[in-house]
């Protein structure tokens, strides 16, 4: 997979030695991901749950400087470049990217998204629940179950848009994906850029939520089968906006809508990891094969290059 021309990975320094510039972006990553562990570990007492206010409002004030303040330092300290380290307009222009044409299509894309990962997920969850290995179940759905108010609800949506998947998506797709594809094959920036993304929700998983057993397996793969499809859909459109409007999409959506079941039986631990393992991947195969299929179609919509010239005056100059 190569990338599109129009719209290249930033950068205008010269990489001398592409391996210490992969573990550069590396290292860079798995800082990163420890200073957010121990904040999420030294913090998870303080907090009521991952939809207060409270963390809302921590979350926004310091995981910018914990992901976007070592890109800043290194972009511009270290690597000496002078463009911003993530692309963010067509054409270096804030007025032509986001017209209202641009905004419907990246939010129809997200919703469209959402849904099908959605739907995947609650198809294959019902059928493995209903199969029997589960005996009788009564399956529910709840609305806004870990809410206590609108208003508590109303700032995790802003807060998860706005600064969540917009901090989250400069990260990894926007700097990490598109720093390593200037040295490496397209589709090995998105493993490993997808791989970073997982496991940067491992320490919390397992140190915060205590998740144990398969369920620990199978947000890993949740975690990577995301980031993965979201690095995908990045290489597409080369539009990192996109991506910004599922995650936040996608994220508010599975927090709000959520479905349940009661069990009355369970088969052994091995064969249940085996099924719930094999489930997640299948859902992200049957995700990414959706998305190659309708590739052509969240290009022409999403992609910075969709617009057929460039404008004659750049209102932002990067």
């Amino acid at each position: 997979m190569e990338l599109q021309d129009d719209y290249p990975p930033v950068g205008e320094t010269s990489i001398d030695d592409p391996q210490r510039f992969i573990l550069e972006l590396v290292g860079l990553a798995i800082a990163s991901i420890l200073i957010w562990g121990i904040f999420r570990y030294i913090t998870k007492d303080v907090f009521d749950s991952s939809v207060s206010v409270s963390f809302s409002i921590s979350y926004a004030l310091v995981a910018p400087i914990v992901f976007i303040g070592p890109i800043m330092f290194y972009w511009y300290q270290y690597r000496n470049e002078e463009c911003l380290p993530v692309r963010l307009f067509a054409y270096n222009s804030l007025k032509e990217t986001f017209s209202q044409k641009f905004i419907v299509s990246i939010i129809v894309i997200g919703l469209s998204l959402t849904f099908a990962n959605y739907i995947l997920e609650l198809i294959l969850d019902y059928i493995v629940l209903s199969s029997g290995l589960y005996g009788d179940i009564d399956f529910f759905f709840t609305w806004m179950d870990e809410f206590d108010s609108f208003f508590v609800f109303l700032i995790f949506m802003v807060t998860n848009i706005a600064v969540v998947a917009t901090v989250e998506e400069f990260f990894f797709r926007g700097f990490i994906q598109d720093q390593l594809s200037r040295v490496l094959q397209a589709w090995q920036s998105m493993l490993i850029s997808a791989a970073i993304f997982a496991l940067t929700h491992l320490p919390i998983a397992i140190f915060v939520y205590e998740i144990e057993s398969v369920w620990l397996i199978t947000s890993l793969i949740n975690w990577f089968g995301f980031g993965l499809a979201a690095g995908y859909v990045y290489h597409i459109t080369r539009n990192i906006w996109v991506v910004i409007a599922w995650h936040g999409i996608w994220n508010v959506t599975v927090s709000t809508v959520g479905y349940s079941a009661w069990v009355y039986d369970a088969p052994s631990q091995g064969l249940e990891q085996f099924i719930w393992t094999s489930q997640t991947i299948l859902i992200y195969a049957l995700l990414l094969l959706a998305i190659y299929f309708t590739r052509d179609y969240i290009k022409e919509f999403g992609s910075f290059g969709n617009k057929s010239s460039a404008p004659k005056t750049i209102e932002v100059k990067l």
